[in-house]
Formats: C-alpha cells, sequence, structure tokens
C-alpha cells in the first residue's frame, strides 16, 4: 500500500472534563503547591512514587512519536497549567484568607525584572524541592537580566540516570513552570522556558533560561532522535533490572532519593484524559515496555511464576498503588489515577504496560473491568 498522511486532530477538551473527582481532592491540591504541611492524599501507600515508574510512562511513550509526543505533552502541559480563569477564580480561592493576601501582597505585578522574578521564583522552587522533592533549584541572579532569567537545577528527577545520553531531557517542568508564571503574572506575558545545561548533555546539573515569549531553540530541544529515546529506554530497563535481579537500587539521588510527588507523574498521566491521540500512544508504549521488561526478566533465566513475583514487587516498590493477585489483578490508589473522574477504565499505560509482560511471560491479555476513576474501590484486571 502507498503511505498516507492521516492528520488527527490534536485540540484539548475543556478543563472542566477533566476535574479531579471531587473538590476536596483540588483544594488539597492546591494547598500543598502553596505549602501547606501535612496533606496526605494517599492513605494506605503514601503520596511518593519512584521516579522508575514516572520514566516507563513517558518514556516508553516516547518510543512511538519521537518527534511529536514531547511537543504535544510540552503544548498540553503549558495550556492546562495557563488557563488564568482556572487560577483567578479556583485555586487562589481555596486558599485560607491568610494566605490569600499574602499572596497579593508578596506578588509583583510583573516578573521582568530580576528583583522581582528572584522573589517569586526563590519561593517556589524551594517549595517544588520541599513539596514535590524534583531537584534542588537556585535563581542565578548574577547571571539574569530583564526579560531573561535563569535557574539551576540540581538532581533534577527528569533527568536523573540518563547522564550524557546526547540531549536536553526535561520537558514536563520546563512547561509547568512557564505556564505557572505567566498565570500568575498580572501582565499575562507567556513566559516559555528551555534548558541551557543538562544532565543529559553531560552536565553535571541542569540549567534553564525563562523569557517572556517564543524561544527558537525550545522546538528543537523537545524533538528527540530515536537513538536518544531507545538508550533512554535500555537504561531504563536495565536499571529495573538490576533492581528485581540483582538487588541493585534503582535510580538514586545523592541526598533527594529516588522518590517525587503522585503529582509528578499525574502531570503526565493527565493528558490522554485530554487528548484522544495520547489514550493509544500510553497504550502501545505501556505495551512495549512491559513486552521488553517481561522478555529481558526471561531472558535472566526466571521462570514464569518468578517473573510474575518479580514484576508484582516492582510495582509495589515503586509505590504506584497496593496491588494484589489472585483470580484478577488488582491496585488500590492507583496513581495513574487517583483523583480523577472518567466514565470508563481509564489506566491506559498500566493496562498496555501488563498487557506486554503477562503476554511475553504468560501468553495471556488483560482488560480492565473497573477503575478508581470511575469510583470503584479500586482497579481491577481480568486475565483473558
Amino acid at each position: 500500500m502507498k503511505p498516507k498522511r492521516i492528520d488527527v486532530s490534536l485540540t484539548p477538551r475543556p478543563l472542566e472534563q477533566i476535574r479531579p473527582i471531587n473538590i476536596d481532592y483540588v483544594k488539597q491540591n492546591v494547598r500543598l503547591t502553596f505549602g501547606a504541611p501535612g496533606i496526605v492524599l494517599r492513605k494506605e501507600v503514601g503520596d511518593f512514587v519512584n521516579i522508575a515508574w514516572r520514566d516507563l510512562f513517558l518514556w516508553s511513550g516516547m518510543l512511538w512519536d519521537p518527534k511529536r509526543f514531547p511537543r504535544i505533552m510540552h503544548d498540553w502541559i503549558k495550556f492546562h497549567y495557563n488557563a488564568r480563569n482556572w487560577w483567578d477564580k479556583d485555586i487562589l480561592s481555596f486558599l485560607p484568607w491568610q494566605k490569600r493576601l499574602a499572596f497579593e501582597l508578596f506578588m509583583p505585578k510583573s516578573f521582568s525584572e530580576v528583583k522581582d522574578m528572584k522573589k517569586v521564583a526563590t519561593r517556589f522552587l524551594k517549595n517544588q524541592e520541599v513539596m514535590f522533592r524534583v531537584g534542588k533549584s537556585e535563581y542565578l541572579e548574577n547571571i539574569s537580566k530583564t526579560d531573561e532569567h535563569y535557574y539551576r537545577v540540581y538532581e533534577n528527577y527528569e533527568c536523573c540516570g540518563f547522564g550524557n545520553v546526547g540531549a536536553p531531557l526535561a520537558l514536563v517542568r520546563l512547561a509547568m513552570n512557564g505556564a505557572s508564571i505567566s498565570a500568575i503574572e498580572n501582565e499575562g506575558k507567556d513566559w516559555n522556558i528551555v534548558e541551557t545545561k543538562c544532565i543529559g548533555l553531560g552536565d553535571p546539573y541542569c540549567e534553564h533560561k525563562m523569557v517572556p515569549g517564543e524561544i527558537d531553540e525550545l522546538k528543537a530541544s523537545l524533538e528527540k532522535d530515536a537513538s536518544v529515546i531507545e538508550e533512554i529506554n535500555d537504561r531504563l530497563l536495565n536499571n529495573i533490572l538490576g533492581f528485581l535481579v540483582h538487588g541493585k537500587p534503582l535510580m538514586e539521588r545523592p541526598t533527594l532519593g529516588s522518590l517525587i510527588h503522585i503529582h509528578e507523574l499525574q502531570r503526565i498521566t493527565r493528558a490522554p484524559l485530554a487528548l484522544e491521540k495520547l489514550k493509544l500512544i500510553f497504550r502501545m508504549g505501556g505495551a512495549k515496555a512491559g513486552k521488553m521488561l517481561g522478555e529481558r526478566l526471561m531472558d535472566s533465566g526466571l521462570k514464569e511464576q518468578e517473573a510474575v513475583k518479580d514484576i508484582l514487587r516492582f510495582i509495589d516498590h515503586c509505590k504506584a498503588g497496593k496491588i494484589a493477585l489472585d483470580e484478577t489483578l488488582r491496585i488500590s490508589e492507583n496513581c495513574e489515577r487517583f483523583g480523577h473522574k472518567t466514565k470508563e477504565p481509564s489506566c491506559y499505560f498500566t493496562t498496555g504496560f501488563l498487557n506486554g509482560f503477562f503476554y511475553v511471560v504468560k501468553n495471556q491479555h488483560v482488560r480492565e473491568t473497573k477503575c478508581i476513576a470511575m469510583e470503584d474501590p479500586y482497579c481491577e484486571w481480568e486475565f483473558r
């Protein structure tokens, strides 16, 4: 057959269609983001997941479309977190009045000047480190200037374990930070961020430039060569295999460790609820990752049941949720869909991952029949 181009609309659904399950969940998220201590969202397994589980979601998806998938994810996150009306009407209204007042008094009207961006960046970057463990950041006042700001990130979770792969790797936080700054600035400029240094390029830390308006280098930095994506997935799977077979640690950072907040994963998993095309990419990326990991476990000499026990142990260790297996497989507080609301089972990546793994190991397929996003008590998969 002759090749044929198929253009697919990437227009996101309205934000109200992808809101979390209930208003209390939203309020807790907002208060946590603004520094409220002691908030726990998942009562059984806690609110932190292993970076390796998050990396499987993102990088296996890129196997299917390394040129466009990073850009789609970047643009989606920017759209989602740069909803000015959402900030004004919802997010700020969920804060206690003391916090709202402090926010209004503290926040400069414009972030163009170094002194003003320093005030904003110092507080928000510190929150990211303490609350979400995304990295240790500092605003670089000495090289920043009007409408051109720089900050440095040590132990960046987006690049951990992928040193010197030949490409800048940060994606989610670039879009998230730029969109958030745009949303809370009264002048409403479109702030964009690009990596100027990255662990993936062989640098000892990541460094980001933030400016209002378009950045010519940004688009090129988001597009990845297939060889880079393959190298990243190979390292990731070898790291997981080393953990399961040889007892080696998963990706660790010197001071921040291997865990990040569930929000950092959900910034990715929320996207297919809004973009129809991403459902297939997440399913197929998950199936590819599960298949490759299953093959490597079997090639290491494990028997079927040993491989199954190992994959359950891996999911449990990553704190993806509380997992149980008998006639069906169940995951309560599943991080992929925790806090969301859908009308059908929507654990696209997890379903793909389990399908790929169990097909290789036991020649079985799975089908999701229950989902916490449908207000079931847990996500459940039947074997076929």
